[in-house]
């Protein structure tokens, strides 16, 4: 499934929506006009009065509007009384929509509603195999008193100053989205907030409706050892798909897989394609810079170096400091 495939989705979904609900107001109506024939004889003669209006209006008697808005309101008071005399709001004989604001149509004024938004977040979490982790992880709930303000020896800044600055990289990279790709790297010692950044970064763009997958390197290049000897599921060829088309893929831990000569072209392909489609890609790992080059060839390291910004992450695991 891609993007277009999940907007489909949605528009299918706000078509059954909007059908229920149109639908259910229909019923309720004839229900009522049923029991009480005077509803229905309301219902005609403020329709009658707007047709008249409307001629009016056409050959120029303007003087009317005042006139029909009076008759109307008559009307409108007399099946308000007979509907609070059965105890039901006149709110009933409306269509009860999920979303008042677009009338379940998912557009306001050819822009994308909340709900819409909101929709389509819902759908790429649970594409997105981050399953519950964005709602723990994510800018909100960052906590930059876990990080040191102490030089670290080898380094020009504290972990503060460093993750600051990563941050800053991260949210300008978000508000660039649409008009360029976001290619990082994060890289250093585990526990020092790399994956949490990465489900910063993930949750935002997803909360602003991008398709977003993540995949540990693990799973990654299961499936890529799966698909190469025909042992792939259905699933596992869906999720090529995804890997293929989304616009953010996030490769959790790369380097804790099990490195073989048979993936890494296969690697370096799915790196290689997204670059060329103008995709985005943000890989965490906790080797070292060097050891990149030595475990994935200097092709698929010069690759990276060349299109990705690259953060080092440096301090002692945060883990610690969380606990105490």
């Amino acid at each position: 499934m891609d993007k277009k495939s999940i907007y489909s989705e949605i528009f299918e979904d706000y078509q059954k929506d909007k059908k229920f609900a149109e639908t259910k107001a229909e019923r309720m109506k004839e229900y009522l006009y049923k029991e009480v024939p005077r509803l229905r004889e309301i219902e005609y003669e403020i329709t009658e009065k707007g047709v008249e209006l409307f001629k009016n209006t056409l050959s120029g008697k303007a003087e009317v509007l005042e006139d029909f808005r009076n008759s109307c309101n008559v009307l409108k008071a007399e099946r308000m009384k007979i509907l609070n005399e059965m105890g039901i709001k006149t709110s009933i004989l409306k269509p009860q929509y999920k979303c008042e604001k677009c009338k379940d149509t998912g557009f306001i004024d050819n822009k994308k509603c909340e709900c819409f938004i909101k929709r389509l977040s819902e759908k790429i979490v649970k594409l997105s195999n981050f399953g519950d982790m964005l709602n723990k992880e994510n800018f909100n709930k960052f906590d930059y008193s876990l990080f040191s303000k102490d030089i670290v020896e080898g380094e020009k800044k504290s972990p503060y100053e460093n993750i600051n600055m990563i941050i800053r990289e991260c949210l300008a990279g978000i508000e660039n989205f649409e008009n360029e790709p976001l290619n990082f790297l994060f890289y250093g010692a585990s526990g020092l907030g790399k994956t949490f950044m990465c489900n910063c970064i993930a949750k935002e763009l997803i909360d602003r409706g991008n398709f977003v997958v993540y995949m540990s390197a693990y799973r990654l290049f299961t499936i890529m050892t799966n698909v190469r000897f025909n042992n792939a599921s259905e699933e596992e060829i869906d999720t090529v798909n995804y890997i293929i088309d989304c616009d953010l893929l996030v490769i959790d831990d790369l380097g804790t897989e099990g490195i073989n000569n048979s993936t890494i072209p296969e690697f370096f392909d799915i790196l290689n394609s997204r670059l060329r489609n103008g995709k985005s890609t943000l890989i965490s790992t906790n080797l070292e810079f060097d050891d990149i080059n030595v475990l994935y060839s200097e092709r698929i390291f010069s690759r990276v170096l060349g299109n990705f910004k690259v953060f080092k992450f440096i301090g002692k695991d945060i883990r610690l400091n969380k606990y105490k």
